[in-house]
Formats: C-alpha cells, structure tokens, sequence
C-alpha cells in the first residue's frame, strides 16, 4: 500500500517539479513513461472521500506544476537561440566591418595613367637603349608593342618621369607580353617615389618580379608616398648577358594638385625643326617649320595637343609636354594609312625664346575668330581645342574662356549662322552616363554663348556621348581626344 502520512504526501509533492524539469530537458513527454492513475471508486465512507479528495488535488497541482516547467522552458530555450543568433550576428557584423576597414580599394585599369605622357608626364633621366628604338620612354607611351631594352649590362641604369602634379600612386601594371624572350624579364624591378626633386627624396612603394611574359602584371604598393617624381630602376636581371626589357609601365592613384595651365607662347628648337606657339587661355596656334598645316591646338594641364602634317611623310595625332623649365617632349602617331599600329615618332626640343616670332606664322596676321569662321565655312564643321570641363563635370574651367569668346565674336560677325553644339566624351563610363553629360556639356557652352549675346534660337545642342570617337579608348591619349565639343554649320 502506498504511505498517505503527510510526510509521505510531502516528499511526492518534491518529486513531481524534478520530473517535470526533466521532462522539458529530455525534449518531451516520450521520453519518461507515465504511471497510469489508479482510478478510486467514490462511497460513502468519509475518510474514503478525504483521500480521493487529496489525492486529486495533488494531481491536479502536480499537472500545473508541469505546465509552468515546459513554458518555462520554451521560453528559456527561445531566449537562447535569440541570444545566441544575436550574438552570431553581431559578430558577423563585426568581421564583415573590419574587413571593409582594411580592404584597400584599388583603381580600375581605365583610370588615368599617372605616369603616361599622355597625362602630361615628363620623362626627365632615362635608362640608356641598346638602340633609339627602344628608348626608355616607351615605357610611358601606352603602347604595349614598344617598350625599354637596356644597353649591355646598363640595366641598372634608372628612369625617373615628373608626373603633371603631385600624386599618391596606388597600383602598378607591367605589360610584358611582347618581350623578345623570357630571359629579358627583369627579376627585381624597384619602384620609388619622391616629393623633393628629380634626384633625391626617393621612398620605395614598390619591389616586383615580372616573372610572366604577358600584360596586366598588376601590383599593389607597398606603401602611398605622396610626391611628384618617379624613379623605376632594374635591380636584378634575369640572364647572365644583363639585358632587361619593360614595355609599358603604368601607375594608378590620385592626384593631389591640379595645376594651372602654363604659358607655352614662344619659340622652341626641336628635332623636328623650329616650333613657333602662341596661347590664349587653353588654345594654342602656330607653325612648325617642316608643317605642311598650321598649327590649331590646345592645352590639357601641360600637354599640348595638336594635328601634326609633314606632307608625303604623314600626318597624324600629336602632343607635346612642356616642362616647367620649358622642355618640351613629346611626339606623333601616324594614323592616315601607313601603318595599321603606328608607333610614337618622338619630338624633343627646348624653348629658347618667348618671343613666338609674331610674323613668323601666316595665320597670326588675321583675328583667332576669322580663322575659326574660315574653317567653318570650309569644312563646314570645326573642333574646337581649348574648351575644357572638370572631370566628369559640365563645369567649363576657367582657361576655357578666350576660345568661347572667340566662337561669340565669330557668331556676331556672322549673323545668319545657326550652328548646332555638339559634346562628346571618351567611353570610360556607361553609354547611358555618357550621354548625359555629353548633353550637359554642350549645353554649358550654349548657355555661355547666350550670356555673352548669342540669340538662343541660333544655337542647338547635341549630346553624343562615346559614340563618335576619334580616337582609341584605350589609352589616355585617346580618350583626351574624344572628349570634345565640335561646331557644325546648320
């Protein structure tokens, strides 16, 4: 028989919560057979009665216990796993975020080339060439068909270029693909930058192994030293006879300064003959001495671009850097049909006068606007160099003035003309943004005429985005050339 003494009632109303708690821990009810309940006949018999009584509130109790035990224990287990997802989270959150904080992004390949000459950079020392044909500046050119082969066992010789304006370089890319064999592959090549001069002040960004004939050897830098000069040396060579060879170095970053334009007007001493300029805000004008086309030009930073014509030996795109202490490096490409590649043809020279030669050049004895309408008149359609936007920008910078003045005087004196304003970008961006700001852009130089008294009905806009290049996209060069706005005669 069972004990129903109330010690005996007492010890069982203890057991009942342990078993609920273990019940919720093992998962449920299965886990634990339950006793069946003896059923109790009711009678007359009053001590009969009290025990059935007691006995059902005992279970009744026990039954309430056992419900408070499993929501307890729901609630606690869902408390853990909000707990513990929250925690999780969190600390997904938190590598997620340090990630990001040491993730360095780099440039993409279609950035500016801080070291091409093409964006106004300046090769001051050069590592000396086995032959003319592979100068040490063909490393800047954009082109990876040419590049640098060292003299003998001269590799160690350095090449330093004056970058257009201070700069923090953050990649590197060889392009190696077209070297003559893999033993020209410069095993160490060291890569410096200073913020002093063209000689001292170097900091090292750099240490790379081209160890791959092939292009798009990309690096990043080892530490962003801000500076203006770039000094590449070969360190190690691949092969015993110490011949190295580089085709085309480039570096990618941000510019820390911009530049003012510099005056170029004067008259310089070249290899290719005497150069007489002449500037006014960002256009340039002038003569060659081997030219068979005058000179109709404009600035870009310090790169001055133009058409160069030399008769029967072509005539092709063209651009001179001039340095601060009036060097002037640079040269053309041959794009009417002699060669399928043309190679850059370089023009070294230096500026001996300031003095342009005011008769030397035909052109100079009539107004800038005359010329330009003789050109319109013509062709019936004139780019206009010398009209330059902030980057990515409709804003007309401020050295673009004299050329939209000219365009409003030549719009007076021909009062029947309605022109339409054409933009164009290069195609580094999508057709869609291109568009746009090829649009904005012409407007911008609409609205400038407007202001100046140009009768709005006269002029119309047209935004052509990348669509009519004329030139690659795939160089800087390139790309400075097809951003522009041209006049069409309506």
């Amino acid at each position: 028989m069972r004990d129903l003494s109330p010690g005996a009632r007492r010890a069982e109303l203890h057991v009942i919560p342990s078993v609920a708690r273990d019940w919720c821990v093992a998962g449920g009810a299965t886990n634990h057979p339950t006793t069946p309940v003896p059923r109790y006949a009711r009678n007359d018999n009053t001590a009969t009665q009290a025990i059935y009584n007691l006995r059902l509130m005992k279970k009744t109790f026990a039954f309430a216990l056992l419900i408070f035990a499993i929501v307890s224990c729901k609630k606690t287990e869902t408390t853990t796993i909000a707990t513990t997802s929250s925690t999780t989270s969190a600390a997904s959150s938190t590598a997620i975020t340090a990630t990001a904080a040491t993730t360095t992004t780099l440039p993409a390949s279609n950035a500016e080339n801080l070291v091409a000459l093409a964006s106004g950079a300046f090769p001051v020392t050069r590592a000396a060439p086995v032959e003319l044909n592979s100068a040490a500046y063909y490393m800047f050119d954009e082109d990876p068909r040419t590049g640098w082969v060292s003299k003998g066992h001269e590799f160690n010789n350095p090449t330093v270029v004056e970058m257009a304006d201070r700069a923090i370089i953050k990649r590197l890319e060889f392009d190696e693909a077209n070297v003559d064999y893999d033993g020209r592959l410069p095993k160490q090549v060291v890569v410096e930058v200073s913020d002093t001069s063209a000689v001292d002040g170097f900091k090292s960004i750099a240490e790379v192994s081209l160890t791959e004939m092939k292009d798009g050897l990309d690096f990043p830098v080892s530490a962003e030293v801000p500076g203006r000069w770039v000094r590449v040396t070969v360190t190690e060579a691949s092969s015993a006879n110490g011949i190295a060879q580089i085709m085309e170095l480039r570096a990618f970053g941000n510019r820390l300064t911009h530049n003012p334009i510099p005056n170029v007007t004067g008259t310089y001493d070249t290899d290719a003959g005497q150069f007489h300029l002449k500037q006014d805000g960002a256009t340039v004008t002038g003569c060659y001495e081997r030219g068979t086309e005058l000179l109709n030009g404009g600035m870009d930073g310090r790169m001055l671009k133009f058409k160069y014509a030399i008769g029967e030996s072509g005539s092709g795109p063209a651009i001179l850097v001039i340095s601060d202490d009036g060097h002037a490096f640079g040269g053309w490409w041959r794009t009417d049909g002699a060669s399928e590649h043309p190679k850059l043809d370089p023009i070294e020279g230096k500026r001996v006068s300031t003095d342009p030669g005011n008769t030397a050049c035909p052109q100079w004895k009539e107004p800038p606007d005359q010329r330009l309408a003789d050109d319109l008149k013509k062709t019936g359609r004139v780019r206009l160099y010398g009209i330059n936007f902030d980057s990515d920008s409709e804003v007309i910078r401020p050295d673009s003035k004299p050329t939209l003045d000219q365009v409003a005087a030549m719009l007076k004196k021909n009062a029947g003309w309605k022109i339409t304003i054409e933009g164009h970008t290069d195609a580094t961006s999508t057709s869609e943004h291109n568009q746009d700001l090829s649009t904005r852009r012409a407007n911008a130089v609409k609205q400038y005429l407007v202001t100046v008294g140009t009768d709005a009905a006269r002029l119309e806009t047209s935004g052509l985005g990348s669509t009519k290049p004329v030139a690659t996209n795939d160089t800087s060069l390139g790309r400075a050339a097809n951003r522009r706005v041209e006049l069409v005669k309506m």
